[in-house]
């Protein structure tokens, strides 16, 4: 019903974060429920028992600190106001309509309510939505609490309504809004005005209260790397036999220092008969895991799919606002005392693939095995047992999905058992060999997840103390110690989670942000030389940007007042303090900074921009080309006045980044394209066999 003036009175006004939330709740509201549009805007009008609501949706924040300075290069700012987001992000012009119709539907509404997520975030959207747009106060909201969208939980929810409940999360959320804005605007703009005095006008730089300290892991790791020396060593394999078995066995010292060594070994061994000195064997119990919370989905994800932690979360939103799991943002790794497990099992048991293992479930006594981390709004994640359009699932929901279904499966399983047997054989009395194996006594909980944990069992000769072995060959191995490894998101992501720098909901967000600004490069990151010098830059003039103790002594902070064991007032006084520092510390040495960071800037653009040498020609350089005029973008070499005419065209959309590899295929540069949440890597050769079908 649009384009009709539409009167409606006495209702309960519900706030819901996003469109697929606002449906759910009215379908659980109520059975008598009738859509409605204003400029274009859906809601909702449910009657229940003589009880009238009406539904939207605010689709994320609708309003968003800022000032009235409309220039961008003046600092420091400390005059914060709330604004409407269209005031900030000429490109968020929906956002002042949905406003308006929020506006008019409070005119007649005797109750309000805040049904966004139960977190920092969503009790700051819903409770700035019903501050400012309906002018209500904080005392006459109430608030709906739920961890999953199924309609038994949010009937209970609406039906023990209470107000002030979220006044910790209400307060945590403005005060780290502040903070942010505080640290990350007055220090980005600083660091772009630095640029004017080089004349030099490009380059997008931010630099942020989580951001510059987890840039600093990456860029120390990389340091780390290139001043570690390489050293070669050398191990020792032999093939043995008994009773026509054969084996191998390892020298029991691991690394051999020196060649000669080594080979001398290899000598006085080969051919030779061993006598087993020992057999070992140990039972070893793997603890049950612990159910998922954010951080250990978003690792599990990565390790197995290769999911960053922002599409990991993406897609357990999604499969949220469906109903088929809990609410994804939790650092929880407990569930609730109060859901029925056997129903879900049992609902969960009517799909195909998880007949099995909900049959052996249910046929046992549950064994519920939780870990410590708790979280106050919300449980573990875990599946509804909602099973309604699970057929409608893509294949990167299906495989999230299955995931989360396995990981609580196992939860309820005993631990499983391994037997590690190890063989000692000795040669000469002097030289010691060694086998060992492993096989599953009890798979216990792997039964559940055996989908997604190394089950193979290593096989060896049945060996008693006494029998004699012959060492048929031994093979020396040259070896060099391995460098630290770069970070990974996932390994990153637990930094962060054990540096406490950030939260559960913000970490992914952090390192897309630390991509897009170009100061990292590579699924396996590798700083650029932006990335380096903006580290270097900030060490030197003002540490305590980048410092990692600062950062999570704020976010320790930020969490009491979640808790209410602490009031905003403290942080904020100091927050203003240490900005108003920094921007001093920083605008003695301004023009510095812009020369440092420039260079950074153009030398990271061509270390982008320049592939390797064009294996057409083997005298130019592959470089990517941008067209002025037509505004496409491909790759050329630099040695096409001499008559290379190679040219390969390239994706317009998404940001291509030089992975410095080359194709195993044909030897030519691979690229990555990195188009929001998706990496693709791909070789730049038209003709690469990889591409022939």
């Amino acid at each position: 019903m649009d384009g009709q003036k539409i009167i409606l009175k006495n209702y309960a006004l519900v706030i819901c974060e996003k469109a697929d939330a606002a449906k759910r709740i009215a379908e659980a509201l109520g059975n008598n429920i009738e859509v409605f549009e204003n400029r274009g805007i859906q809601f909702y009008f449910v009657t229940n028992n003589e009880k009238k609501f009406v539904v939207c949706s605010a689709l994320g924040h609708l309003y968003s600190l800022g000032n009235f300075r409309k220039d961008r290069k003046v600092y420091p700012v400390f005059d914060l106001m709330w604004l409407p987001l269209n005031n900030i992000d000429k490109n968020k012009t929906h956002v002042i309509e949905r406003i308006k119709v929020i506006e008019e539907m409070a005119k007649n509404a005797t109750e309000f309510i805040n049904a966004c997520d139960y977190d920092v975030e969503g009790s700051t959207i819903g409770f700035n939505i019903l501050k400012y747009a309906c002018k209500v106060n904080f005392q006459d909201i109430l608030r709906a609490k739920f961890s999953t969208l199924t309609k038994d939980e949010l009937r209970d929810a609406f039906n023990n309504l209470k107000n002030k409940i979220d006044e910790g999360l209400v307060k945590a959320g403005i005060t780290r809004h502040i903070v942010d804005y505080l640290w990350g605007i007055n220090l980005s703009r600083i660091l772009i005005s630095s640029l004017q005095y080089t004349q030099y006008g490009g380059g997008a730089l931010s630099i942020g209260r989580v951001q510059g300290p987890t840039l600093r892991f990456i860029v120390d790791r990389e340091i780390e790397i290139q001043s570690f020396v390489t050293r070669p060593y050398w191990t020792l394999k032999a093939l043995i036999e008994y009773d026509k078995v054969k084996a191998y066995a390892f020298y029991f010292k691991d690394r051999i220092t020196k060649e000669r060594e080594a080979l001398m070994i290899k000598k006085e061994n080969e051919g030779e008969i061993g006598i087993v000195n020992e057999v070992k064997k140990t039972k070893v119990e793997l603890k049950t895991p612990t159910p998922f919370n954010t951080g250990d989905l978003q690792k599990e994800a990565y390790r197995l799919f290769g999911f960053s932690p922002s599409l990991t979360l993406n897609i357990a939103e999604q499969l949220y606002l469906q109903a088929f799991i809990s609410y994804p943002r939790t650092n929880s790794q407990k569930l609730p005392k109060s859901i029925d497990y056997l129903k879900i099992i049992k609902e969960l048991g009517k799909l195909k693939e998880y007949q099995s293992e909900a049959k052996t479930l249910l046929s046992t006594k549950l064994r519920l095995h939780e870990g410590d981390k708790d979280d106050p709004a919300h449980p573990c994640i875990y599946p509804t047992g909602e099973i309604e359009g699970i057929e409608k699932l893509n294949e990167r929901q299906k495989k999230l999905f299955d995931l989360i279904v396995r990981r609580f499966f196992a939860i309820f399983a005993e631990n499983a058992i391994v037997e590690r047997l190890q063989i000692l054989i000795c040669v000469r009395e002097n030289h010691l060999w060694k086998i060992n194996g492993r096989r599953y006594i009890n798979l216990g909980w792997i039964k559940f997840y055996k989908e997604y944990f190394d089950t193979e069992e290593t096989e060896i000769p049945a060996l008693d103390k006494g029998d004699g072995v012959l060492f048929r060959t031994v093979t020396v191995e040259e070896k060099f110690e391995k460098r630290p490894p770069r970070y990974n998101k996932g390994s990153l992501l637990e930094k962060m989670e054990e540096e406490n720098l950030g939260t559960k909901s913000t970490r992914a967000e952090i390192i897309e942000t630390l991509y897009k600004r170009k100061y990292i490069v590579g699924e396996s990151m590798k700083p650029t030389k932006l990335g380096f010098q903006v580290i270097e830059t900030l060490s030197r003039y003002s540490e305590k940007i980048i410092s990692t103790y600062l950062t999570r002594e704020m976010e320790n902070f930020l969490e009491k007042i979640e808790l209410g064991k602490e009031e905003p007032e403290k942080i904020l006084e100091q927050t203003f303090y240490l900005t108003w520092q920094a921007i001093n510390e920083l605008s003695y040495n301004l023009e510095k900074i812009g020369l440092e960071l420039k260079n950074a800037i153009q030398e990271t653009a061509l270390e982008n921009k320049t592939l390797g040498v064009c294996q057409k020609c083997k005298d130019g350089s592959l470089i990517i080309i941008y067209n002025r005029k037509t505004g496409k973008r491909f790759v050329g070499c630099t040695n096409y006045r001499n008559g290379c005419n190679f040219i390969a065209p390239l994706p317009q959309k998404g940001t291509l980044q030089n992975t410095g590899k080359t194709c195993d295929k044909c030897g030519w540069p691979l690229l990555q394209l990195r188009n929001g949440k998706i990496f693709w890597k791909f070789c730049i050769n038209p003709e690469c066999p990889s591409k022939v079908k």
